[in-house]
């Protein structure tokens, strides 16, 4: 938590919070190797990545952008050795640490100009302070504090236990952290890579799914417009059928009083009750379309109508055979009068023009019957064409 809280502070504020307790010099001693293993470490990846794009030739190096960084990055190397020879020696036995904090926040300040600066001052205007600290505290060091670490040395005084293994560990500890940062890096891509591939085919599926369901409200729309259509056409079939059914029963009940008054019986099977036994199908009605894209309607199949017409021979056959016996049973009665030969032909003529309308109504009949079995046969023939198009359209 100390090392924290100082590592916001300059290395200059560190170098002077030396001065607070023995914990605090132990902190600070170990932040300030750190920095300048740090900083010599930054300076070498910038000199080198700047080097790497500078040419080959000495003659064109001089007019390149990159000649001024070149410039300043190689006086810092500089610098950086004559401190590296005058502490290297000290820090590596544990008798002291990089002392000038300030050298270090001068050599990143100039380190940060090159870095982001295109076209950086000149390397003397830039250097000037560089060289000035460094220059003052080599001198310092050489003249006031190397002597007595010397001595020490030359004694034999035991050192105290050495820091930089501290250091190590530190920079060990770093390294692994760079490796597990580098393979999550590496498993985030792959979960990366590996997500936009699922969300690719996500998309794909949805889209698929938008076009179903565009081709499913089309097809709806359709299905209603047929539904609607088959609606209207039922409610038309059913007028008329009711017209018919009206129709079938007048023209039944106006035979059926001719001949009662002709006859002056009832027939075993009027035909005022000819409309009751029609029993029409509405399966054979043209409720379909004639769409070919379109195919009827399921669970309807076309059967056929039970029409049961009365027997008009038989009508016929018992109205003549009635007449017959009325003229026979006259003529029995008074065989030698002139009222009842008169009687005998005013019953044959009853008899022959209640024939004539009966064969009139049976004609009738029959051509209704035709017409209605030929609408049959159209709307069969239809419905037939409907299925095979609804077959062809279920194979295509």
């Amino acid at each position: 938590m100390v090392e924290k809280v100082i590592s916001y502070l300059s290395y200059d504020e560190i170098a002077k919070n030396r001065l607070v307790s023995r914990a605090f010099n132990e902190i600070c001693m170990r932040m300030l190797n750190r920095g300048f293993l740090m900083i010599e470490r930054r300076h070498a990846l910038a000199l080198k990545s700047v080097k790497a794009q500078l040419p080959r030739r000495e003659s064109e190096r001089r007019y390149h952008p990159l000649a001024r960084h070149c410039d300043i990055l190689t006086s810092i190397e500089t610098r950086i050795s004559m401190l590296n020879m005058t502490y290297s020696k000290f820090i590596d036995t544990g008798i002291c640490c990089f002392i000038p904090g300030k050298v270090i926040d001068e050599i990143r300040r100039v380190l940060t100009i090159v870095e982001t600066s295109k076209t950086p001052p000149r390397a003397h205007e830039v250097l000037q302070e560089l060289r000035d600290i460094s220059s003052m505290a080599i001198e310092h060091f050489d003249d006031k504090i190397s002597p007595d670490f010397r001595k020490r040395l030359q004694e034999g005084v035991a050192p105290p236990p050495p820091r930089p293994s501290h250091v190590r560990q530190e920079m060990l500890l770093l390294r692994r952290r760079s490796v597990l940062s580098a393979k999550l890096s590496l498993y985030l891509a792959a979960q990366h890579k590996k997500f936009l591939k699922q969300m690719s085919q996500y998309e794909r599926l949805a889209a698929r799914q938008r076009k179903t369901i565009r081709d499913l409200s089309k097809r709806q729309r359709e299905q209603d417009a047929a539904i609607a259509d088959l609606k209207k056409r039922i409610e038309e079939c059913d007028i008329k059928y009711s017209e018919l059914t009206h129709t079938n029963q007048a023209v039944g009940g106006k035979a059926m009083a001719v001949t009662a008054a002709s006859e002056g019986s009832t027939p075993s099977q009027p035909l005022r009750h000819f409309g009751s036994q029609i029993k029409l199908d509405l399966s054979v009605l043209p409720i379909g379309t004639s769409k070919r894209g379109q195919t009827p309607m399921p669970n309807i199949k076309p059967r056929k109508p039970l029409i049961k017409l009365p027997s008009l021979a038989d009508e016929g056959a018992a109205s003549f055979a009635s007449s017959a016996s009325a003229a026979s049973s006259a003529f029995s009665a008074s065989p030698t009068s002139s009222a009842s030969a008169n009687s005998c032909v005013s019953a044959g003529t009853r008899a022959r023009s209640a024939a004539a309308r009966i064969r009139n109504i049976a004609d009738e009949v029959r051509h209704l019957t035709r017409a209605f079995e030929e609408g049959k046969l159209k709307r069969q023939l239809a419905h037939s064409e409907q299925e095979a198009g609804g077959k062809k359209l279920k194979r295509d």
